[in-house]
């Protein structure tokens, strides 16, 4: 989906380095999630030892990188449809591009950069809030995964950037929905006593003294729906 994009983007084409295949870490979401394309995108990585910027565009058939002396303009990107849908969306919800499903997460900032996940599902609209949006969210956690992995291959310490885990959402989304921790637990199939220690770990990764804070911060990152 974002294929030639990094070209558009980047003034000296001849940084750009390309391969023929992407990464396994999207390959394998595409597969698990039955999508027809899943793609990762960032600009403006900065790379304090140089001075340089790192530019990087991945998807299941190809991956490209570009490092540059200056950061790419804010305008240049809002030239583009895809990261314009991220701008203006950032809960993916889909537009219809021949029966298919597109959608744009963007993804949480460390140190200026600009990333966002994007993915087209073969769905019909009118399933989409019913059958896609789990796995929205799902696809949200794996993406700020996959960018703190970028960030850290480029010298950039994500350590303090814990993320939410799928268990953990699935414990704050029933508790967000008015359920106990037991009546969660019955539902997820888990003990009671699991189910406090993901809540447990949830608030400690997002720095919260209360569930209710912790379901407020997930909610207001657009990780679950309400």
């Amino acid at each position: 989906m974002l294929s030639g994009v990094l070209a558009a983007i980047v003034d000296d084409r001849s940084a750009i380095v390309e391969r023929d295949k992407g990464v396994a870490f999207l390959l394998a979401a595409q597969k698990i999630y039955q999508l027809s394309d899943i793609s990762y995108l960032c600009v403006n990585i900065p790379r304090f030892s140089s001075g340089s910027f790192v530019h990087c565009a991945f998807s299941g058939n190809t991956a490209s990188q570009a490092i540059t002396a200056k950061a790419v303009p804010v305008e240049r990107l809002s030239e583009l449809n895809i990261v314009r849908m991220a701008c203006e969306d950032s809960a993916a919800k889909p537009t219809m591009q021949g029966g298919d499903e597109i959608g744009a997460l963007q993804i949480s900032s460390r140190r200026g950069e600009f990333a966002i996940l994007g993915f087209q599902a073969q769905s019909e609209f009118d399933e989409y809030e019913e059958a896609l949006e789990p796995e929205v969210a799902e696809l949200k956690i794996l993406g700020e995964y996959f960018h703190s992995h970028m960030l850290r291959r480029n010298g950039i310490d994500t350590s303090e950037a814990l993320v939410v885990s799928a268990r953990e959402l699935d414990c704050l989304r029933w508790v967000a929905a008015g359920k106990s921790a037991w009546e969660a637990s019955v539902i997820l199939g888990i003990s009671e006593r699991t189910v406090r220690f993901h809540l447990n770990s949830a608030r400690e990764k997002l720095n919260c003294t209360t569930t209710t804070q912790a379901v407020a911060k997930v909610v207001a990152q657009q990780l679950i729906a309400v």
